[in-house]
């Protein structure tokens, strides 16, 4: 029996690890076993093709809300062409309601809820032996006209039971690689299919030095961990990211490595803070669900936390280098406007590396879902199940909110508006009212319609700001801010790659005279010769006169960006050096 097994992953870089568990779980007894990998963004009809001259008797898919819709629309354009060919499906979009799933999408043979190794081996034999499956647990199956829901299995897989699903050679260069230490969580969240199930169950860690192994020889250096709490237990932890540090540290390239961990904040304690001072700078990342900062909402939620006492972590981790992801979720009940307002604010005061912003999914099987009509949840009636109102936050103003999603990705999660925003945020009341206002005032020019690019975000940010200025809404913007202003949208303007031109508004009417001038030219080519790049910039030994003129600007500022003390208020140089497409600025400090 042929079998395949596939996945539509969300971007061409992604993998599916729970193919390779069941590929390595089932090739013992069918080694003609293949693996399929597509994005959800490749175009369908390529997809069912390739599927279709795979000739399998059997083709599985992995679901999860981001995929089902293309997964079935992919079976649908095979069935009528394959009528003897079995579709399974598995995963957690199609491990609850089961009955209801199979009445809809009669294209389906059937389904695996759960935990599929070992179950799915088991469904693979029956219909080899061409016996009923009703003995196999933990799946629902067409038998004649009727669907058949199995009881499910009587105890949790033992994550060191599981075959290792990296055993076959594969090329992972430029692939974002997916491995799991835990399964299940320490917590009872009920927007989240964890809480379906208690306990949390661990893998050994010799177990996972294998895999991680195995995974930077074969060319990964991107790891994310999909366990849903990786701190869940201290010692396990400690241990898994010891093994990182010491499996890396043997290729040459360890600097490229980075692993990626979900953490709960409110289990970082000291001794966290001690290992991590003496972790590899960039090593590590980490993901921190704070969700919402609205006591009542986490009590329904079941997801109590005190940010305030925990952040102190988020504030030193920041301070020795550790990259931070911190979340948030619009849309959870009994956070109204002014609630997520203030939840919103108190995650960017402590200024991670990325604040995302995502929006309540009404899961099948998780207590919220269950509970809807108590909080007037309405959602998406199809997957993914975005939240549309609750009773408490409008339509309306979820569509603020998703408009205010996009306006800080592009200009916070970015990277690339560091210094411009530190001082346009001086200008409101706080960062929530900065991101709402502009991101209406995007939604006014009806720019959200177009795709732009990078460069065209620093004009829509000045008009904006201009705008305010000209019809008298922002009476702060005045002619002391203004100057200080451009300065920050000049100096983040030169760090995200060297410009041929410079928009007129960011220079002020004295600088462009001053330009033209051959004293002008002449400091500039000062700056450019000085010895002192050579200690800082030891690249510029390896280049001639024209290459570091071609990597370089050299830039004259009001004020010094970079500085906090009374020496921020004077006029400076900056000499910009280009590697890699990435702008590096150092400030000129001869006479």
């Amino acid at each position: 029996m042929r079998i395949l097994l596939v996945a539509l992953n969300a971007k061409y870089i992604h993998t599916n690890l729970a193919l390779r568990y069941l590929r390595e779980d089932v090739c013992t007894e069918y080694p003609n076993v293949l693996i399929k990998e597509f994005s959800i963004n490749d175009n369908l009809d390529r997809i069912a093709g390739e599927i279709f001259e795979a000739k399998a008797d059997v083709v599985g898919f992995s679901c999860y809300i981001w995929n089902l819709k293309e997964t079935i629309a992919v079976i649908r354009r095979l069935h009528p062409i394959c009528p003897n060919v079995r579709f399974v499906l598995g995963g957690p979009e199609v491990s609850f309601e089961a009955e209801e799933f199979l009445t809809e999408h009669s294209e389906v043979d059937a389904l695996v809820i759960g935990e599929g190794e070992k179950i799915f081996l088991e469904l693979l034999k029956a219909w080899q032996n061409n016996i009923d499956p009703s003995h196999v647990p933990g799946i629902a199956w067409r038998k004649g006209e009727g669907i058949m829901l199995n009881s499910s299995p009587v105890k949790p897989l033992s994550l060191n039971d599981l075959p290792f699903p990296y055993a076959k050679d594969e090329d992972f260069t430029g692939r974002l690689v997916y491995v799991e230490t835990t399964r299940g969580c320490p917590f009872n969240c009920q927007y989240c299919l964890s809480s379906t199930f208690q306990g949390v169950r661990f893998l050994e860690p010799e177990n996972f030095r294998r895999m991680f192994r195995q995974l930077l020889k074969n060319g990964a250096r991107t790891v994310k961990f999909v366990d849903r709490t990786f701190n869940a237990n201290k010692r396990h932890a400690l241990k898994i990211l010891d093994i990182v540090r010491e499996e890396s540290a043997a290729f040459a390239d360890a600097e490229e490595i980075r692993v990626h961990c979900e953490m709960a904040g409110d289990l970082f304690d000291a001794e966290w803070m001690d290992y991590f001072r003496n972790y590899p700078r960039g090593l590590v990342q980490l993901e921190i669900g704070v969700q919402s900062t609205h006591e009542p909402t986490l009590k329904i939620v079941s997801r109590p936390q005190a940010f305030e006492d925990w952040k102190k972590y988020i504030i030193e981790m920041k301070s020795i280098g550790i990259p931070l992801h911190l979340d948030l979720i619009a849309g959870l009940p009994a956070e109204n406007w002014i609630d997520f307002r203030t939840s919103f604010n108190d995650v960017y005061k402590v200024e991670p590396d990325m604040l995302q912003l995502g929006f309540l999914k009404v899961l099948k099987g998780s207590g919220l879902r269950q509970q809807s009509g108590s909080y007037g949840l309405l959602f998406m009636p199809d997957p993914p199940y975005t939240i549309l109102e609750t009773a408490v936050l409008s339509h309306n103003e979820l569509l603020q909110l998703h408009r205010l999603e996009s306006i800080l990705d592009k200009y916070y999660n970015s990277g690339k508006f560091r210094y411009t925003l530190r001082e346009v945020l001086k200008l409101f009341p706080t960062p929530f009212d900065f991101y709402h206002e502009f991101a209406e005032f995007w939604h006014q020019q009806e720019w959200f319609c177009r795709q732009w690019q990078g460069k065209a975000l620093f004009d829509k940010l000045w008009e904006f700001l201009h705008c305010q200025l000209e019809v008298g809404v922002n009476d702060r913007i005045d002619f002391i801010s203004w100057p200080k202003i451009r300065d920050s949208l000049k100096f983040d303007f030169y760090l995200w790659e060297r410009p041929s031109v410079i928009p007129d508004y960011l220079q002020d009417r004295d600088t462009l005279e001053m330009e033209k001038t051959d004293q002008w030219k002449r400091i500039q080519e000062t700056i450019r010769k000085d010895a002192c790049w050579e200690p800082i910039i030891p690249e510029v030994k390896k280049m001639d006169r024209r290459q570091w003129n071609r990597n370089t600007a050299v830039v004259h500022f009001m004020s010094d960006l970079q500085r906090d003390d009374e020496a921020a208020a004077e006029s400076c140089w900056y000499l910009f050096y280009y590697q890699h497409g990435k702008g590096t600025a150092c400030r000129y400090e001869g006479s």
